[in-house]
């Protein structure tokens, strides 16, 4: 984390910034991102604000163009770039929700695994630990050379 006032590297979240003193709660605060849901429905919501936006202004130019109220040329060319940036805008709104849909299900899983059931970890222990009535080695049953007895001379 860096300070947003000095550019300080921070070796932890604080509250002030160790070097300048900034208050970093309210940057904290600002970064916090959404809930993956409400970013999600507010995505949906651009997504068709757009859409009737944008399709009405290429429904109203073909109407004027239709009146005559405006030159036929420049309505098309007006109906054209208004379906253009149609198709660019939803296709980046469509990007970001696939975008969003991942994030949500990384988020869902990490938090299934993470509250997985207690009863699901013992069996899982359970099962790595030995039989009571297996003998235990001994730790010289583990060495790799046998010791030979040293006799000494007096």
């Amino acid at each position: 984390m860096y300070c947003q006032t000095c550019g300080n590297k921070l070796s932890q979240a604080l509250s002030y910034c160790n070097h300048c003193g900034a208050d970093l709660r309210i940057v904290k605060n600002q970064s916090e991102p959404q809930s993956i849901g409400t970013s999600i429905d507010t995505t949906m919501w651009v997504m068709v604000g757009m859409t009737i936006t944008l399709l009405g202004m290429a429904l109203g130019a073909m109407v004027l163009i239709n009146d005559g109220t405006i030159d036929a040329g420049l309505g098309r060319a007006f109906v054209f770039l208004s379906l253009l940036a149609f198709v660019v805008v939803d296709g980046v709104l469509i990007w970001r929700l696939v975008n969003l849909h991942k994030l949500s299900k990384e988020k869902r899983s990490a938090e299934s695994s993470k509250n997985s059931d207690p009863a699901e970890l013992n069996k899982a222990q359970t099962r790595a630990l030995r039989d009571p009535g297996e003998p235990v080695p001994t730790v010289t049953e583990q060495t790799t050379r046998n010791l030979e007895p040293s006799y000494r001379e007096k």
